[in-house]
């Protein structure tokens, strides 16, 4: 005998909106296995801090475990940090990500090259000419063509862009003169106090980088020290610069680089007024009054620090309360620990800040410029102990008298 079946009715609750309202039984335990396998798929597949480095600069992204095993295998020739340990693709593999705080992804210090090849078409002062090349050639071909155009595949084009592109998707390039501009076009106004070890290593750095980037900018350094001979050996002077003003001996030697202007300025910073003219301003002198003055202007700023083989690195950006701890008034000191020299030995905290603070320069640049980049976070190390803890943030800045010294030693 058949028995006429028919559906529950749904039933209505006025107080509630249409789409519950039509809810058959049975949905609303749908409902909730639905969200009980999504956060079980979450579980089994979390997302952990990814820091990137690559050829087109920093990035952070969250990534879960195959996400990032995945991004490996497209770099190639990365090395893989999780939370400081390096891995290999099956220590990644086997790694629990719920356990991992942060991943970093960093550009193997041996090996690699380009094979892939594409012919590239330049036109500069000697005529018209097509050469194969390799990704890294043509990325220095177009650096070192200063005032050019870069077009891929019909599309405009700077060095950061071309430096990421994707070389075996790449048809045609052609580098070309441009068509307006002059010689500092987009140029950068860049101060550096203090002309020790530090400044002086700094501007060796930076300078050629700058001008191989085709990053232009003018570099003033500022110090009213002379070259002395206990300067030598942890500071970028040679024996025939003894006697000369610190910034004179660095402009004569570094005014040779495309794009880069090194100007001099014999004096030391006792006035906010002094930094008016400048974009980016370096403080690399150890002595609270000129070091204070940097950290109250409204410009980007970057401190540099070191003693013996400890050094430090703080910006613009860095917690107010953390400058305000480790800049306590202090009598002027050295970038080598008291005796040291003597005792036949330099150490090189002076030579590992100066290239970090490079490495911000000249990221921050190209930030300026348009790419997609970060700048090094603030720090704190030493050459022999590794990474030292930076202090905690503090809820009330705590107060500081910075008194005036008479005169300034150059890290």
């Amino acid at each position: 005998m058949l028995t006429n079946l028919s559906m529950p009715e749904a039933t209505i609750h006025p107080s509630k909106g249409a789409d519950d309202q039509m809810k058959m039984p049975g949905e609303e335990t749908m409902e909730k296995i639905n969200m009980k396998t999504k956060n079980e798929t979450d579980k089994q597949n979390p997302t952990t801090t990814v820091l990137v480095a690559d050829k087109s600069g920093h990035s952070t992204l969250q990534l879960t475990k195959q996400e990032t095993i995945s991004m490996v295998e497209e770099q190639g020739n990365s090395w893989v940090f999780a939370d400081g340990r390096m891995l290999d693709a099956a220590g990644l593999g086997e790694a629990d990500w719920n356990a991992i705080g942060t991943v970093q992804l960093v550009p193997g210090l041996v090996g690699g090259d380009d094979e892939i090849r594409v012919a590239v078409q330049i036109a500069n002062h000697t005529g018209h000419s097509t050469v194969l090349m390799t990704q890294s050639e043509a990325v220095a071909t177009a650096i070192d063509t200063a005032n050019s155009w870069i077009f891929i595949d019909g599309q405009m084009v700077d060095t950061a862009v071309l430096a990421a592109a994707d070389w075996a998707q790449v048809k045609t390039m052609q580098i070309m003169p441009q068509l307006i501009g002059g010689a500092h076009a987009g140029s950068q106004n860049l101060l550096i106090v203090g002309a020790g070890g530090i400044g002086s290593t700094l501007l060796d750095l930076l300078a050629p980088a700058a001008s191989r980037c085709n990053l232009n900018c003018r570099i003033t350094m500022m110090d009213d020290d002379l070259v002395e001979a206990n300067n030598l050996g942890h500071q970028r002077f040679g024996n025939s610069e003894v006697g000369m003003l610190k910034v004179d001996a660095l402009a004569q030697r570094h005014n040779t680089y495309p794009g880069i202007e090194v100007v001099a300025r014999g004096e030391a910073l006792r006035k906010a007024d002094q930094l008016a003219e400048y974009d980016v301003v370096v403080v690399a002198v150890d002595r609270p009054e000129p070091r204070a003055l940097v950290h109250n202007s409204d410009k980007p700023w970057l401190d540099l620090r070191c003693r013996g083989d400890g050094w430090m690195l703080l910006d613009s950006n860095t917690d107010s309360t953390i400058i305000s701890q480790l800049s306590p008034p202090h009598e002027p000191t050295s970038c080598q620990l008291k005796g040291a020299l003597e005792a036949g030995n330099i150490e090189f905290g002076f030579a590992a800040v100066a290239a970090a603070g490079a490495q911000w320069l000249l990221q921050h640049m190209r930030l300026v410029m348009g790419a997609t980049t970060t700048t090094p976070m603030a720090q704190m190390n030493s050459l022999t102990m590794g990474p030292l803890p930076l202090p905690a943030p503090m809820t009330v800045r705590p107060s500081s008298d910075q008194t005036s010294q008479s005169s300034e030693v150059s890290a």
